[in-house]
């Protein structure tokens, strides 16, 4: 495993290398050729133990190291010449570099040679099936198109993979709910080793409606194995209170524990702590958790019997059980869906492989067959490690799932390790690392041209997904996936394995975690959990590739810190191979104005870094394909930006178009696929700039004035479109008309939001709406008429949200048949609403439903025929309103009663 996977990312990049016409000397062509051949048979013999592979390890770092410096030289050229003369062969590298490159790629073969197995012999067998192993490599990409997130979507309906539990959820409901007289503070105990399915359980329990509706309160937090107990004290208060945490970074510990026990003091409440690695850990932990006589419960979730018993002494343990050979062929064909039919038959060899198999080494099994063309099933068995004797075969399924991956998923698989153990990661930030790392740059020829990168990048996450080695943990209105983590029995098994191999390095209390980086190769990414003083102020290698900071809301110290840092390296001519720059959610970062000499710099997050300026440098950073200034206080781009012509994700907050209003050359932002937070005012920033922009699939942006029509001509061109956030306001920010635009032919579109008045009557709305819309949000269309029925309509809709003033009429019908797929509707302050019927059959699908702020709604016929419903959440609502339906809802129904006091625009 040590360097299969440098291994392959080097392949990749040569490959990539070879095709590039800059490339003018055939003995260079030759080398680079032999060079993925040597990587290839490096590959071809790696089993994950392999003693040459990881000698060899040093050698592909060092040879990486000779690929990048090239093409850092061959871009500072680029700009040079550019700068000067716009001479015609400014894409060409110096020679003497590429002469730089032909000696380190000769030195890299020469000390692979050395190496023991190394022989010619094999040089030349390998050289003859190197177009075949090419072939097998690319066969995961030759599936066709997919829809978006379809291979995941049958996740949405499935609970939870919980089999052969019954009976322990049910005692662990009755010790959360059971005798009305136990109204102490209890704890309720789960253990069990990893992987056996404790947090799924727990999971189910505590999402139940009876459950949710018998506490006030509810919390759940991973407790991680080095505790900080301010982010754990941090997450609890996020949960349970109503009102945002401000100035948290000025309080101490103690502060944050007081301000929690007050919190829960006077409700009743459910805390769950899940993975608690010590009984230190866990004592610390109960010291804000007041015990009010409520009722109230924490559940401990952990792996050790010691920490278990100390917990509560008048309740016992539930120990996790082993699941009988029943369950664990029903959990197979769980993971098998439509192919369950044909595993029957190999129903004797598979059991006397799990006959003492895990909940999780099951699932991973199973997706090693649902990744596998049934013909193959049998050879796939044989491979399973037999758990008769023992449940020590985790391991050994951990190993198999990972050699069992396609080559291109590894290093994507592997990189999931840099995110702190059992934390959530956004879908959206990692699988935009994925494609800055440079892990989906290897697709060959026409396979270039059939996928977008982000698209590769979805597909790969769902394989993962399917393969059972990333979990979903929380998704988008519009059906997709929102947030994963990485199981932490996974990410156990692989963190330390991809630090030994050089993928990354986490700093973390002073330390490397776990482990120490090898001395024989330098840092190439660097990730930062905590602030450490003074730890990045010696750090000055030119190696590194990316720097990934997980220091939220860190005021004061931690960005001076990182802003010299980054200062300090780049003027001592370091830096120029950084590619990621990840600083989501630092505060206010200082960046250096030498931020230009990052050349080959693709990503640059600054997400909720609350900054107020950029440096104009960045606008010229020429490989630059994602910028993310969401959430931060930036009003101003450099108009260079318009020369970023490799940029595809451009992410801001309310920036004018007149804040950069260079106009745009040919081919300026061709390539840009998300362009969201952005203000037009006037259509001459529309004219020959912004409708240049044909290949957007995500747009959202706010325009008022003459600029409407002339945007509205623009998204109309958009046939990409898959999103999109309109909004039309005067020059104050009030709502305004918006132009009818036509989005029918918009067959990629399914997101939709719209803010302004529509001049339409509502049965006109079908001629508007595209019929594939998932997720839409009308805000202010003073629409007159009902649009349920017209609405009820589009087949695909599963989230549904009207907004203030979106319908100004008195009565609304969800007719029979309509919204067949919605999961999810919200009504927000209609004011003039006071009657509304849902039909039988409408509906069938809704789970959630909010009503907010209707003050003449007094009449709701027909909640009845709502049977999926689970939650139903009355904020602001007459009190008649509220009793009437409390008598009448289900106790299946999860109902939140809220009498909160909010501004006007918040229906917005």
């Amino acid at each position: 495993m040590a360097a299969e996977v440098p291994a392959f990312l080097l392949k990749q990049k040569l490959q990539n290398l070879r095709d590039d016409e800059t490339i003018i000397y055939p003995r260079l062509k030759h080398k680079i050729n032999s060079s993925i051949v040597a990587l290839q048979q490096l590959l071809s013999s790696s089993d994950g133990t392999d003693v040459t592979n990881s000698m060899a390890l040093p050698f592909i770092y060092s040879a990486e190291d000779v690929v990048d410096t090239y093409l850092l030289k061959r871009m500072q050229q680029r700009r040079k010449d550019f700068l000067k003369t716009h001479h015609l062969f400014q894409y060409l590298a110096p020679l003497w570099s590429q002469k730089d490159l032909g000696k380190g790629l000769n030195k890299f073969l020469n000390d692979l040679k050395a190496l023991p197995s190394h022989s010619s012999e094999k040089n030349n067998q390998e050289s003859r099936v190197l177009g075949k192993t090419q072939e097998k490599d690319r066969c995961l990409v030759n599936t066709g198109r997919f829809r978006r997130w379809d291979s995941v979507a049958h996740l949405l309906d499935k609970d939870s993979n919980i089999v052969g539990r019954v009976s322990d959820m049910a005692q662990m409901v009755y010790q959360l709910m059971g005798p009305q007289e136990e109204e102490a503070l209890r704890v309720v105990s789960v253990v069990g080793p990893g992987g056996s399915g404790k947090t799924t359980m727990v999971r189910r329990v505590y999402n139940r409606v009876d459950v949710k509706r018998h506490f006030g309160c509810c919390a759940w937090v991973c407790v991680p194995r080095e505790l900080v107990y301010r982010n754990v004290v941090m997450s609890i208060i996020e949960q349970v209170s109503i009102n945002r945490l401000n100035d948290v970074d000025h309080m101490n510990d103690d502060v944050l524990s007081d301000m929690l026990f007050k919190e829960l003091i006077n409700r009743r409440y459910l805390i769950v702590l899940d993975n608690v690695w010590d009984a230190e850990a866990w004592h610390r932990l109960t010291i804000p958790f007041p015990d009010s006589k409520k009722g109230s419960r924490v559940i401990l979730i952990s792996r050790d019997d010691k920490v278990v018993k100390l917990a509560d002494p008048w309740n016992l343990p539930m120990h996790i059980c082993r699941l009988t050979n029943e369950n664990r062929w029903e959990l197979l064909l769980k993971q098998m869906k439509e192919q369950e039919g044909g595993l029957t038959e190999h129903k004797d060899e598979i059991m006397a492989k799990l006959c003492h198999g895990s909940p999780l080494g099951i699932l991973l099994l199973g997706g090693i067959l649902l990744n596998t063309e049934p013909s193959e099933w049998s050879r796939k068995i044989d491979k399973f490690p037999s758990s008769c004797e023992d449940e020590s075969s985790l391991p050994d399924i951990l190993a198999l799932s990972y050699q069992e991956l396609p080559p291109e998923l590894r290093a994507c698989f592997l990189y999931m390790g840099i995110f702190p153990i059992a934390s959530e990661v956004s879908v959206r930030r990692l699988l935009w690392l994925w494609i800055s790392e440079g892990f989906l740059d290897g697709l060959l020829g026409k396979e270039r041209k059939k996928w977008e990168p982000e698209d590769l990048a979805e597909f790969y996450f769902q394989t993962l997904v399917n393969r059972n080695l990333i979990e979903v943990t929380e998704w988008k209105l519009d059906g997709c996936p929102k947030m994963c983590r990485m199981p932490g029995v996974i990410h156990e098994f692989f963190f330390p394995r991809s630090v030994d191999s050089g993928l990354f390095h986490v700093r973390e209390n002073s330390s490397f975690r776990m482990c120490r980086p090898p001395e024989n190769y330098k840092i190439r990414r660097l990730v930062e959990y905590s602030r450490i003083k003074n730890s990045l102020d010696s750090f000055h290698d030119h190696r590194l590739r990316s720097y990934v900071s997980f220091i939220s809301a860190s005021r004061g110290m931690a960005n001076r810190e990182i802003g010299m840092f980054l200062k300090n390296v780049i003027n001592k001519g370091g830096f120029g191979l950084l590619k990621v720059l990840d600083l989501e959610g630092v505060y206010k970062p200082m960046l250096p104005k030498s931020m230009c000499n990052l050349l080959l710099l693709r990503f640059l997050s600054l997400r909720s870094t609350v900054l107020d300026s950029i440096p104009s440098a960045i606008g010229n950073l020429p490989c630059l394909e994602t910028l993310d200034l969401k959430h931060t206080n930036v009003t101003t781009i450099p108009s260079s930006i318009w020369k970023a012509k490799n940029l595809r994700h451009l992410y801001m907050n309310g920036v004018r178009i007149d804040a950069f209003s260079r106009k745009a050359s040919k081919g300026s932002l061709t390539n840009l696929l998300s362009l969201r937070g952005l203000y037009v005012g006037d259509k001459k920033a529309v004219v020959n700039r912004l409708d240049r922009l044909v290949n957007l699939q995500k747009l959202g942006l706010t325009c008022h004035g003459n600029s409407l029509k002339a945007v509205a001509k623009w998204i109309e061109q958009l046939s990409n479109l898959q999103s999109l956030k309109l909004r039309s306001t005067e020059k104050f920010g009030e709502p305004s008309n918006l132009e009818v635009i036509s989005m029918a032919q918009h067959r990629n579109l399914c997101n939709l939001y719209l803010l302004g008045s529509l001049p339409i009557p509502a049965n006109q709305l079908s001629g508007v709406l595209p019929s594939c819309l998932r997720k839409l949000t009308l805000s202010m269309l003073n629409l007159e008429e009902d649009p349920m029925p017209v609405l009820g309509q589009l087949h695909d809709l599963s989230f549904l949200r009207l907004f203030a003033n979106s319908y100004v009429g008195p009565q609304m019908t969800c007719v029979s048949g309509g919204f067949p797929k919605l999961r999810m509707l919200k009504l927000w302050m209609l004011g003039k609403l006071e009657h509304w019927t849902v039909q039988e059959g409408a509906m069938p699908l809704l789970q959630e439903l909010e009503i907010r702020r209707c003050i003449q709604l007094n009449s709701l016929d027909g909640l009845e025929h709502l049977r999926s419903l689970k939650e139903f959440v009355l904020t602001g609502m007459l009190q008649g309103f509220v009793e009437k339906l409390g008598r009448s809802s289900s106790d299946k129904v999860f109902v939140t009663v809220n009498e909160w006091k909010f501004s006007h625009h918040q229906g917005k």
